[in-house]
């Protein structure tokens, strides 16, 4: 082998050690944000979207993109997702009988109108919150609310309420513009009134949202995108052909077939983590079959969700079998009361009832295709039993319509939780909860409901929920299906976007664009 010469060598070490520090040196640039650029993303469920009012907005398509246009007084920490840290508010104190809470707001943060966000507008939008009705029970502890200055809010509570700092937390808790919202006769529908990371542009209702960056946003620096694009694309093949031929740059939910096959594509990100959003099927106790407990469970029994979950989300979500509370989290319970399909149980049950020889009954669901499918197994699962199924695809207007009013029979839809035990339960199976669309009453449960809201100690309140889900599984107002994963699929140019477990969160504050790796 020919010798290198002492001198040759040495310059072709000076030229690889350049070479590599010029490669290193450009890596570590291209880490750092950067600021511009358009994000173009797309999200099927944001179709469904009837308002940008925070404290109306039910629909986590939605919900999601309300977040980017405002703040709330606090909100959960990113890299520990449960943990809550200050937004609005620079810090705050609890009395010792966890009665009184007072914050201190940062000083110059703007509203998109260049007004200043003071403590009159947290007053109002707590207050505004509990006249709207849609989360009023989350402050349904409050006592008052004082603005002892412009920068200082005292909420004083009448008891003890474990989870109001999470409430506090919760994006759709947003705080308004008093002035805005006034002005436009308390009508948020399709108006900014915000203080976020972005502005709205403009709302083409079932097309298209485009957000602009706020240039006074109170976090220097931050966002660093221009402008979000929103398009709405519902057809899910179209929305993976746009991610690969750069059309589009994030598609928010990506559904549970095609997380495997977007992985395999280099040039793509899929983020996923085990989500907090559970799918059920909704039974109406107020009328006909359903009002009978013995029919119910037997459709508990009926429903094999271990089948579901392989039809419907390709074994990718986590099956429930008791309570809606996910394995993991503190409260979950442990207690399997439908462990397995048995159908030997479920005729029993229906030979029990008045409905020994079936019945007919109607599903409706909106055009998700997750919960089309999943119509269609348990359509299949319940004919055994005698039980024919009709199933109706609503748009989403009449859908929720019917829900609200609570004429239907049965539905597939969903439920997210946040961090909070009670998040997952009050609002949904409490008498008075504000999304109890099943007609569920059952007062051990209430009590044990609002016990939990009191308690701070975590064990205790353990027990609680542990002892409210069994009851409420056995009561079966609804059967647990499973919770989802969350997914996200992006372009490898797509950086700063963090995925959490939420359905209904995404915040796009710290998203940002790598240009040179277009």
């Amino acid at each position: 082998m020919q010798k290198i010469k002492k001198s040759k060598f040495l310059c072709l070490s000076i030229i690889l050690f350049l070479l590599v520090g010029s490669f290193s040196f450009s890596s570590a640039l291209a880490a750092e944000p950067r600021s511009g650029g358009t994000l173009s993303i797309t999200d099927f469920s944001f179709s469904s979207a009837r308002t940008l009012d925070p404290h109306l907005a039910q629909a986590a398509g939605s919900m999601r993109f309300i977040e980017n246009m405002y703040n709330t007084l606090l909100k959960y920490k990113k890299a520990e997702y449960g943990s809550i840290t200050g937004d609005l508010a620079k810090n705050y104190t609890i009395t010792n009988d966890g009665k009184k809470y007072t914050f201190k707001l940062y000083q110059g943060v703007k509203f998109h109108d260049g007004s200043e966000l003071t403590s009159a507008d947290v007053k109002f939008s707590i207050e505004r919150i509990i006249a709207k009705k849609v989360r009023a029970q989350q402050f349904s502890g409050v006592d008052k609310i004082e603005t002892p200055d412009k920068y200082t809010v005292v909420i004083t509570l009448k008891e003890p309420v474990a989870p109001f700092l999470t409430y506090l937390a919760y994006p759709m808790n947003a705080i308004v513009s008093q002035k805005i919202t006034e002005s436009n006769n308390n009508d948020l529908s399709s108006i900014d009134a915000g203080s976020g990371p972005f502005k709205l542009n403009l709302w083409e209702r079932d097309q298209y949202l485009i957000l602009d960056k706020f240039n006074d946003y109170f976090i220097q620096g931050k966002p660093y995108l221009d402008r979000v694009y929103l398009k709405v694309i519902d057809d899910e093949t179209a929305r993976t052909t746009a991610l690969r031929n750069q059309e589009l740059d994030l598609i928010l939910q990506v559904s549970a077939k095609n997380i495997d096959r977007l992985a395999q594509y280099p040039d793509i990100n899929v983020k996923s983590v085990a989500g907090t959003y559970w799918e059920y099927l909704g039974l109406n106790t107020r009328k006909g079959p359903l009002a009978d407990k013995k029919v119910r469970q037997a459709i508990a029994w009926g429903i094999n969700r271990a089948t579901l979950n392989k039809m419907v989300k390709f074994d990718k979500a986590t099956v429930l079998t008791s309570g809606p509370i996910p394995p993991g989290h503190w409260a979950a319970d442990d207690l399997a009361v439908y462990p397995a399909q048995d159908l030997a149980k479920a005729k029993k049950l229906l030979a029990d009832s008045d409905y020994s020889n079936g019945f007919e009954t109607t599903l409706i669901v909106l055009s998700n295709p997750d919960q089309l499918n999943a119509a269609q197994v348990i359509k299949a699962q319940l004919a055994p039993l005698g039980i024919k199924v009709k199933i109706k695809s609503l748009e989403s207007s009449v859908y929720f319509d019917k829900l609200g009013s609570g004429d239907f029979d049965m539905t597939v839809i969903g439920w997210v939780g946040f961090v909070d035990p009670d998040e997952y339960l009050y609002n949904i199976f409490h008498t008075d909860g504000i999304w109890n669309q099943q007609g569920y009453s059952n007062p051990e449960v209430d009590q044990l409901l609002e016990d939990g809201r009191r308690t701070s100690d975590q064990a205790t309140r353990k027990e609680i929920y542990q002892k409210a889900q069994t009851i409420i599984a056995q009561d079966a107002p609804m059967v647990f299906l499973y919770v989802n994963p969350q997914a996200s699929a992006l372009q490898d140019y797509v950086k700063g976007f963090d995925i959490n477990p939420t359905v209904t969160t995404i915040s796009l504050v710290d998203t940002w664009l790598d240009q040179s790796a277009e």
